[in-house]
């Protein structure tokens, strides 16, 4: 009996999990470390700031879900790996020692380097997190008149949610903002194609902008926020009374040392998703040293090649299946200038953008079943 271990209980981690269950639970013992006791389903975090669904409807316990497919689940975090012994140091409420493995999956998802944007922590509120969600909520409900911000930090790799938030407080705030009451803003540290992996669709979302009011902003660095503005690296100046930015997105330090990682600590892998200088290890989701923005449906994908390819392995056959990382996303704008957009960041010539009315809805549809299928 294989002991495979999995770091991480988000998208990735779990989809592994459920996969290698399914296939080879039986004869492996399957380890999932988490540090949250919960899931969170990350694409309706704007819906849960703007109070369209209950965090109930978009979390989970983690261990009744990992109890119920024959995996054992530890709280607790990852601090160290060591390759020679195939063992990773863990501490948390479960366990304070160290797990062996034969089989690793890293899906320890990403570090928010708040840090890197001065006052950050002071001033600007986010989405990534319920807790943080509902803050931002409660900021907005609050909030009468005035200029509000929302952007991305540099380096940060999700651009959906500061669309889709800045749609959803154009309709909030409809009236005041045609009375010149409300003013909202959209700010990109680079252009709208970088911010999508090379992706053209500026003028689809330009338009929808601009159909909504909105005022959009390129090639602004935020390096540094004070109360009331912030400033760029490019000497930009900017006032604001609300600020929701998307921070900085950097990999995990406890891979710095196993020589796994990267310059900015994200774990290095081929297109079969295995590990470089780790054998039997494999990674997945926003850890992973993948260039362009970091969403969901790619840590799902990237969890099934991973899986197929241990579940290879473990029964003595050659790992085949390899990823192929591209888009496939709606910015949903809440109604007919939401945007479905398919496009291959390795491969360019992968290109389709859509849309209508119907993308909207379809992402609804999809994230409720999504949700359904884990309760």
């Amino acid at each position: 009996m294989g002991n495979i271990l999995i770091l991480g209980g988000g998208f990735g981690g779990l989809i592994v999990a459920e996969r290698l269950a399914a296939a080879v639970g039986g004869s492996n013992q399957i380890t999932l470390v988490s540090p949250s006791k919960k899931f969170t389903f990350y694409p309706a975090l704007v819906q849960l700031a703007f109070d369209e669904c209950d965090e109930s409807e978009i979390t989970f316990d983690l261990r009744e879900k990992l109890n119920r497919i024959g995996v054992r689940y530890i709280q607790g975090e990852a601090l160290r790996i060591d390759k020679a012994e195939r063992t990773v140091e863990i501490t948390g409420p479960d366990i304070n020692g160290e797990i062996r493995f034969d089989h690793l999956v890293i899906a320890t998802g990403r570090h928010l380097a708040t840090d890197t944007v001065e006052g950050f922590f002071e001033y600007a509120h986010h989405l990534l997190g319920t807790k943080a969600a509902r803050r931002f909520g409660q900021a907005v409900e609050n909030f009468t008149s005035g200029r509000i911000v929302v952007g991305l930090s540099p380096d940060s790799r999700l651009p959906v949610p500061v669309c889709e938030t800045a749609f959803a407080l154009a309709k909030k705030f409809a009236g005041k903002i045609a009375a010149g009451e409300v003013y909202i803003t959209v700010v990109f540290p680079g252009s709208l194609s970088e911010a999508f992996g090379g992706a053209q669709l500026h003028q689809q979302l330009e338009a929808a902008f601009a159909k909504h009011r909105i005022n959009v902003l390129y090639d602004v660095p935020i390096n540094d926020i004070r109360e009331g503005e912030f400033f760029s690296s490019k000497k930009h100046r900017i006032e604001y009374d609300l600020l929701m930015l998307i921070p900085s997105f950097r990999g995990q330090a406890l891979f710095r040392g196993a020589g796994i990682a990267d310059e900015n600590d994200f774990v290095m892998v081929n297109d079969k998703m295995q590990v470089h200088g780790l054998e039997h290890a494999y990674a997945v989701g926003d850890i992973v040293a993948f260039s362009g923005p970091k969403f969901a449906h790619m840590a799902v994908r990237q969890a099934e090649v991973a899986a197929r390819n241990l579940i290879a392995e473990l029964n003595g056959e050659s790992p085949s299946e390899h990823y192929y990382h591209e888009i496939a996303t709606v910015v949903d704008a809440g109604g007919a200038d939401s945007i479905y957009l398919h496009y291959g960041i390795w491969d360019d010539s992968l290109y389709r953008l859509k849309q209508g009315r119907f993308w909207g809805w379809a992402k609804d549809v999809h994230d409720a079943w999504w949700q359904a299928r884990n309760r």
